[in-house]
């Protein structure tokens, strides 16, 4: 936004006032996002878990084969699958979580609470990036140089975000590439519409 904004030729004042409310709306906008969408996400775990845990009470002799074919295919030798599925057989809370794990790849834990820590997190994060954009434009510096210094603090926080580099050992470099490559071009996107709306 800030980049339509520099391209009109709008004064630095405007863009950091625009761009502040662009950030505070976003970071609203994320945290409601992601919360109704983790409510939604967790129902529909909940609603598998209702049916898993009926259909252990109801066909058990069923999910009993279903669940030894998995064990095999993580590599259990028969004996193991005996041993596991006579504790199994004797506590259904244990056999449900276990169904969920492997079957569903779902740990029971993430299906009991749903909290807002992921969703202020998602938030805080729009708000910093959205700040960091604008932050060039409160400063005094030329309007190639705000830009430049906007575009550049914006793709090298995508980039970190993308390549998720602040979570050891799941580093992504395409991922960090491909989120800084899109952001390049919306940037570009929109400084040249700035442009165009300027020359009406």
């Amino acid at each position: 936004m800030t980049s339509a904004l520099n391209g009109a030729g709008v004064g630095f004042s405007t863009v950091a006032l625009a761009g502040l409310a662009f950030a505070i709306a976003g970071a609203i906008s994320m945290f409601f996002s992601y919360y109704l969408s983790r409510r939604s996400e967790l129902e529909s775990l909940r609603t598998d878990m209702a049916r898993e845990r009926m259909e252990i009470e109801t066909e058990p002799e069923e999910e009993r084969r279903e669940m030894v074919e998995l064990l095999r295919g993580d590599g259990y030798a028969e004996r193991e699958i005996q041993v596991i599925m006579e504790r199994l057989s004797k506590d259904k809370d244990l056999w449900l979580r276990e169904t969920l794990r492997r079957e569903l790849k779902v740990d029971a834990g993430e299906v009991e609470a749903l909290n807002y820590r992921g969703a202020a997190a998602a938030g805080v994060s729009f708000l910093l990036l959205a700040l960091l954009a604008v932050s060039p434009y409160v400063l005094a510096v030329t309007r190639v140089g705000a830009l430049a210094t906007s575009v550049t603090v914006s793709l090298v926080a995508l980039f970190a975000l993308g390549s998720r580099v602040f979570i050891p050992h799941n580093f992504r470099l395409k991922g960090g590439l491909e989120s800084a490559g899109i952001g390049l071009l919306a940037a570009a996107v929109l400084y040249l519409t700035g442009l165009l709306v300027a020359n009406l």
